[in-house]
């Protein structure tokens, strides 16, 4: 008796809920729209509570392969991407922390490679740095400033 008593309730609050609903409409122009998704609701609430539909399989393997391949390509796009940014910023830094040590950033180049992914699934970023001849004398001390600010491995080139 009690799902008889669910299914008279629930068919009760569908009408009373598309009642309302029907009430509110703001506009003549969604009227039809409206009158035919109410419609569709309250045939679903006439269906039994008990009722299980069987609802074929929807999900084709060739569909979910390629869905995981364009997930993969998107992942890969925004991978390389925050890798290219990862490396500006590294290098704008690098500039930064050169510049406050009173060497001008144009005189030095900086290049900042990404390795191969360890298990964490993370790159591993390094910088070389290429100093010329007059500043040769303060390239270990300069090395120790940006392995310390920049938090990457740093070498001379």
């Amino acid at each position: 008796m009690t799902e008889v008593n669910r299914w008279v309730f629930t068919i009760c609050c569908g009408a009373v809920l598309c009642g309302a609903v029907s009430v509110l409409l703001p506009s003549r122009g969604t009227e039809r729209l409206m009158r035919l998704v109410l419609g569709l609701f309250m045939l679903c609430c006439l269906l039994p509570a008990g009722m299980r539909l069987e609802l074929p399989d929807l999900d084709p393997p060739e569909a979910s392969a390629s869905m995981e391949q364009a997930a993969g390509e998107v992942t890969e796009f925004f991978l390389q991407d925050t890798l290219e940014r990862s490396r500006e910023e590294l290098r704008q830094r690098a500039v930064e922390e050169l510049r406050e040590s009173g060497i001008n950033g144009q005189d030095i180049q900086i290049y900042i490679e990404a390795k191969e992914p360890k298990d964490n699934g993370r790159p591993e970023l390094t910088a070389e740095l290429i100093l010329p001849r007059e500043l040769a004398g303060r390239g270990e001390e300069l090395r120790q400033l940006l392995e310390k600010e920049l938090g990457i491995a740093v070498r001379l080139g």
